[in-house]
Formats: structure tokens, C-alpha cells, sequence
């Protein structure tokens, strides 16, 4: 048996939040109930056994328990030994802490019906709410000997073992429990403490995620939830946890101080003495709350200064926020593209984090003359300020197009490599102008190497890099699209219905390669609802392709190239050489009047 040495602490927990069970009912009944007139007194011809017992359930719904013990004290006068009735007075009693006379009702009413499962689980609770702990598990035993899945039974067994800090006992007992009974809310709750008391924290949120699926008000475990938070210090959740228990339970000092205790850990001192405040208007006399007001006052002797540094944090934060949020799908590439901002991103922010950690260590020599705090707080300043100068400056140098914002486009390639070569550099320039740019590759260019398993992996590796919103690799033949051009129409269609793009990027008709005609063709016919739709040149592009669209890639040459080189069981071919390639972009960009660009001719054109 493995006990643990704060067993003591979860049977006070336990102790204090189980609450009683009876014969009928297990837990304490609530509710307004209308409660009849008392029947005649005993010796008068209208009191009857069964008047009173029905006398004596309407008070114990309507939570007049003192009453509800002398309608069954009359009953049992005029019929003694009534195992029911017997029953009922030890519930009774149970839930009124009474647990002595509780369990002398219990056995007189074994004495009667020596092997009921009911009356003998009842019992061993209240052996076990009166810390009788021995002789509730023995009795447990006796009624799972008999009857191995008894519901009662089994929970009461796994809670007393969790009391006397025997988890390994009680573990296998729970997972029977659950297996037998799936929807019983308390084996959920007794679940989490075994796994919290175990160490095993995010255990213990499952199962009482669980018990709130299948009872969202249940207040125990509500508080089980707010206190496994508070252990894994995770401080908004507990806020969260904590601020549900208060409202399920208004007048709960305790929820209360916890839920200021979770304000006080995030800095919110505000927050934390409005709950400090509550809490002891409810209970003046409640330890926690003095406790709680005490931190508060320590907190806010220090407050003006770190509010200062936090504010100034703050500021920073709140003036960053759109801009980080502007850069951050672009900033690989462009930090890539400019040599100092790049040099600023990888060294400045760096030293800027050390000098942090150097802060931390040295706190107690900084605290000579300031606040470490305010130290830290200055550094995490400066490594903001050195990622805005670096995000500033990317922003100065990168071209973007308005109008671009916010369009969906589908770039469409019969092969792996066919978009790179055709609109990589284009990819990137919609993609930092704010579009969502969507990948159709037709067949799997299994025809185009030895290694055909290769080229869909090198194909989703360039769509990553391009930082393309989804890419689609279908597998009709590679050189056999002539023949299929009704099922390459269809998938251009789908996708097409799917994504409703305002532009298409396509092969052009005055191509060499069969598939790269089908491709067009099928395009003309599947796009013809889109605005604009652009047939891109591609290595087997012949002289008949006049373009009348020229897309300035200066800044994004760099990474066409990377892109088009991730390909790399192409590059034996010569059209793959990056000099190939970038004489390509240098011609188009003389005759588009840029340094470097792709070319394009335009089926249809909104501009």
C-alpha cells in the first residue's frame, strides 16, 4: 500500500466537499417543495405508516431535516424495526453531521435486512465521513464480494482509499468504476484527485473536462478545475475557473480570496483587492482574505514604479502590435533579402535577451541601486524597439501592391516545377501585398525522373517556402493530359467552385509540351467566370507567346530561384540554371521596364 505523505491535506479536501449520500438519494435534496399539514398524532385513527413515511420524504426534499427525523421517529413507533425508516434516520442524520447516530440507525436496519448492498453502502460512507476509514473499506469489500459492479460500492471504496493516500489502490478501483459506470460525474472528480495527487496535472483537467461535459453546473468540480489551474500556474485559466465558481457560488468566501490570489500572480492588483474586499465582507474573520489584503499592500507599496516600466511595456506593445502584425507573414523572406536587417534581427534582439537573463541573474547586486524589475523591464523595451527598427526598415524596402489585398488567387501547373518557373516571384509579391494564393499541380511528374516519389515532396517543400495558403497535387498522367482534358477541366472546376478566386495563373496556349496546352484549354473553359485570368510563361513557351503583362520581381529574384532550385531532381536541366532562369527575368524586365520581371498574357483582365 503506497501512501503519500500529504494524504492528510486530500482528506481534509475530500472530507469537506463530499457530500452526504442516503438510501434513495445520495446527495442532500434542494429545492422548494410545498410541504402538507403533519398527519394526526400517533393513536389517532388517521395516522398511518404510510401518511407518515410520505410526510417524512416531503420535509427531506423541502431540507427541514429536524422535522423529517420525527415523522420517522413516529414511525417507527408504530412499526419498529422498519428497515426503510431506519435508513432514512441514519441519512438523516448523516447529513446533519450526526455520524454516530447515523451509523446506529444504519445497522439497526441490517439488523433487518442483513445483505442490502444500499443500506450497507450507506453505512460505509458515514464510517468514512466519520474518518473510520478501516471499517468503510471493509464493509466496501464485503458488498463488492457479493456484488462486484455495485455502483455505491465502488465509488465509495476508490474514495476511501484516496483518503487514506493508498492511490495505488484506489487507481485500479476508479477505472472499473468508469468503465462500468461512463456518466457518474463523482468518479470524474475522484479521477482528477488521484491524478493531481499523483503529479499529473493535465490528467487531472481531462477528467474534470469530462465531468463538466457531462454536468456543466457542478460546482465541485468547477472548484477541482480552478485549483488544478492554480497548480499549473497557469494564471488566466484559474482566473477563468475561479471567476465560474464565484458566480455558481456568490457568497463563497474562499472562491473569492483564490480568485484574488490568480489576480495578484498576473500584476492585476485592482482586480485582486475587489475579491479581497468581498471575501472578507462575507467572512471577517477568514484567514485567507487578511492574508491576501496583506500581499495586496506589499504589491502596491512597489506599484508606482513597476506600473511606470509596465506602462512604458505597454506602450511599446500597443504601437508594435499592427506593424508585427503586418510583417509576420513576410519577414522570412525579406529579412533574407536585406543583408543589415538581417543582422540586426539575428544579433541585436540576441544580446538584447542576454542582457535580460543577465539582469535576472544579477538581481541582487542591481537591487543595490534599483529595482531589478525596472532593469528587465528597459531590456525587454530594447529588444521591441531593435525588432521594430528591423521591421521598419523591411517595410521601407519592400514593394507591395494595394490592390492585391485580400484577392484569392489559383496558380495551376501541370507539373511540380511548372508554378515556380512560371509565377514564383509573382507568388511572393501577392503574398506580401496581402493575398491568399492557392496551388493546383495536375499529375505527380513522375515521367520527368527516376525518381518519381521525390518530386510531390519537392513540390510541397517550394509551396512552403512561397508560403502558399494550400496546395492540391492530383495524380492524372504525367505527358498524357491531351487525352484526359475533360477530368483536368473537372479539377480545375472544383476548385475553382471551392475557392472562387479572383485571379488564375495558367499555361498559355502557345506552348510546345501537350500537357501545358491541355491545361490551358481546360482552364479557359473551367475560369471562365474569373475576372482575370493570366497564362504565364514557362521553359516550353515558344515565340508566338506575346506578352502584354509584366510583373516587376526585382526585389523577389533571390527567391524565384530558391524556389525553382528546390526542385532538385530538375536541375540537371539546363532551363533550371539559375543563370537560365534570371536572363529569362532580366530579358522580360527590359522589355517591361524593370530590372527583372515575369512575363504574362491576359485571357481576361479586371484591373
Amino acid at each position: 500500500m503506497i501512501r503519500r505523505p500529504f494524504a492528510a491535506t486530500w482528506a481534509a479536501l475530500l472530507l469537506a466537499a463530499t457530500p452526504a449520500s442516503g438510501v434513495a438519494q445520495r446527495g442532500a435534496p434542494g429545492g422548494q417543495v410545498s410541504v402538507p399539514s403533519p398527519p394526526p398524532e400517533n393513536g389517532s385513527p388517521g395516522a398511518t405508516i404510510g401518511g407518515l413515511r410520505r410526510y417524512g420524504q416531503t420535509l427531506t426534499r423541502a431540507r427541514r431535516f429536524e422535522e423529517a427525523i420525527r415523522a420517522y421517529q413516529r414511525l417507527l413507533a408504530l412499526a419498529p424495526g422498519d428497515a426503510e425508516a431506519l435508513g432514512r434516520l441514519g441519512q438523516l442524520e448523516a447529513w446533519l453531521g450526526h455520524y454516530d447516530e447515523a451509523i446506529v440507525h444504519y445497522r439497526e436496519a441490517l439488523a433487518g435486512r442483513p445483505a442490502d448492498p444500499a443500506l450497507q453502502s450507506d453505512l460505509a460512507d458515514t464510517l468514512a465521513w466519520a474518518k473510520r476509514l478501516d471499517e468503510a473499506e471493509r464493509l466496501y469489500d464485503e458488498v463488492l464480494a457479493r456484488r462486484p459492479d455495485y455502483h455505491e460500492a465502488l465509488k465509495g471504496l476508490a474514495r476511501v482509499r484516496l483518503l487514506r493516500g493508498d492511490a495505488a489502490g484506489a487507481a485500479p478501483v476508479l477505472e472499473r468504476a468508469l468503465r462500468r459506470y461512463p456518466r457518474d460525474v463523482d468518479l470524474y472528480r475522484d479521477q482528477a484527485r488521484l491524478l493531481s495527487q499523483q503529479g499529473e496535472l493535465d490528467g487531472a483537467l481531462a477528467a474534470i473536462r469530462v465531468a463538466l461535459r457531462i454536468a456543466p453546473g457542478d460546482l465541485e468540480a468547477r472548484r477541482l478545475l480552478a485549483e488544478t489551474q492554480e497548480r499549473r500556474r497557469d494564471w488566466p485559466a484559474a482566473i477563468e475557473a475561479w471567476s465560474d465558481v464565484t458566480r455558481l457560488d456568490p457568497e463563497s468566501a474562499s472562491a473569492h480570496v483564490a480568485l484574488g490570489r490568480a489576480y495578484l500572480a498576473q500584476g492585476r492588483l485592482a482586480a485582486a483587492r475587489e475579491h479581497a474586499v468581498l471575501a472578507q465582507r462575507m467572512s471577517p474573520s477568514d484567514e485567507g482574505a487578511r492574508q491576501l489584503e496583506t500581499a495586496l499592500d506589499r504589491e502596491g507599496a512597489l506599484s508606482p514604479l513597476r506600473g511606470t516600466a509596465q506602462w512604458a511595456e505597454l506602450l511599446v506593445h500597443a504601437a508594435l502590435l499592427p506593424l508585427l502584425l503586418l510583417v509576420s507573414k513576410r519577414v522570412r523572406h525579406s529579412l533574407r533579402r536585406r543583408p543589415l536587417e538581417h543582422l540586426l534581427a539575428v544579433w541585436l534582439v540576441p544580446v538584447a535577451i542576454v542582457l535580460n537573463l543577465a539582469t535576472f541573474l544579477l538581481a541582487p547586486v542591481l537591487a543595490r541601486w534599483t529595482d531589478p524589475r525596472i532593469f528587465e523591464a528597459g531590456t525587454e523595451v530594447l529588444i521591441i524597439a531593435g525588432l521594430a527598427v528591423t521591421l521598419l526598415a523591411v517595410l521601407r524596402h519592400e514593394p507591395n501592391l494595394p490592390e492585391f489585398a485580400g484577392q484569392v488567387v489559383l496558380a495551376i501547373g501541370a507539373h511540380p516545377d511548372d508554378i515556380e518557373l512560371g509565377c514564383a516571384g509573382f507568388i511572393l509579391k501577392l503574398k506580401a501585398s496581402g493575398a491568399r494564393v492557392h496551388g493546383l499541380t495536375l499529375t505527380r511528374g513522375e515521367r520527368g525522373t527516376d525518381r518519381p516519389e521525390a518530386r510531390p515532396e519537392e513540390g510541397a517543400r517550394a509551396a512552403r517556402f512561397l508560403g502558399l495558403d494550400g496546395l492540391t497535387v492530383l495524380d492524372l498522367p504525367d505527358a498524357g493530359l491531351q487525352g484526359r482534358i475533360g477530368e483536368v477541366k473537372a479539377a480545375i472546376e472544383a476548385r475553382v467552385k471551392e475557392l472562387r478566386p479572383s485571379i488564375v495563373l495558367t499555361h498559355s496556349d502557345g506552348d510546345v509540351h501537350g500537357d501545358h496546352r491541355a491545361v490551358h484549354t481546360a482552364t479557359r473553359e473551367a475560369a471562365r467566370g474569373v475576372p482575370t485570368v493570366l497564362c504565364y510563361e514557362d521553359v516550353s513557351t515558344t515565340e508566338h507567346f506575346q506578352p502584354n503583362l509584366f510583373v516587376d520581381i526585382s526585389h523577389y529574384l533571390d527567391d524565384h530561384l530558391r524556389a525553382c532550385a528546390l526542385h532538385a531532381t530538375q536541375a540537371h536541366r539546363t532551363y533550371m540554371k539559375p543563370d537560365v532562369i534570371k536572363g529569362r527575368a532580366a530579358h522580360r524586365g527590359l522589355q517591361g521596364g524593370a530590372q527583372y520581371a515575369l512575363a504574362y498574357r491576359s485571357l481576361v483582365l479586371v484591373r
